[in-house]
């Protein structure tokens, strides 16, 4: 009896997906500056391309539309309205990759301490399922001055290789409380 209990505990356990990990930096301390109509322009994104690499480079076109209509209506949502790159308040850049959790990367986060650019950490699959790392990550750069403005960093590690999927819901979770305090970061089971 005890020995089935303890196998319902591990399975139980395995079954779980970790949770979604949110954290943010704000230059100036936590005052990200939304209240009066702010105005951003899209800076060409990064999303990496996933699958077959053949079909990856036609689809890159299709990520990078989708990503930006979803980036556009979450900012316009909280109040901010697009302008032409040479007049806007804000450069936005869209960052976001799947890749094998065993895969460690190191952030470089321009601006930011690296502590608001936190990995997630391998876990032990003792089934020798892969799990796979999605992270995103938008930056809000002072057209004026240059500098990384705010920046939001959203992880998730799940079974799915093609991560593609996951942007939309990641990018909901970025919006969720934006913006965030500074150095604040979050777990939550999910983001719809």
């Amino acid at each position: 009896m005890a020995s089935a209990i303890s196998l319902l505990a591990l399975l139980g356990g395995c079954a779980s997906e970790p949770p979604v990990r949110i954290s943010a930096y704000s230059a100036d301390g936590g005052d990200f500056a939304t209240k009066s109509v702010k105005t951003y322009a899209l800076q060409s994104s990064s999303v990496e391309p996933q699958g077959d690499v053949a079909t990856a480079a036609a689809s890159d076109a299709a990520n990078d539309a989708a990503s930006a209509r979803w980036l556009d209506g979450a900012l316009a949502a909280k109040g901010l309205r697009p302008a032409p790159s040479n007049s806007a308040d804000y450069l936005v850049t869209l960052s976001y990759a799947t890749r094998p959790q065993a895969v460690r990367v190191h952030a470089a986060c321009t601006g930011a301490p690296e502590s608001t650019c936190d990995d997630v950490a391998p876990s032990k699959d003792w089934f020798g399922r892969k799990h796979y790392v999605h992270a995103l990550s938008i930056q809000f750069v002072e057209r004026t001055s240059g500098a990384v403005s705010y920046q939001v960093n959203v992880t998730h590690a799940d079974r799915d290789p093609a991560g593609g999927a996951a942007l939309h819901s990641l990018m909901n979770c970025a919006f969720a409380d934006f913006p965030m305090h500074n150095a604040e970061r979050r777990e939550v089971a999910h983001c719809d």
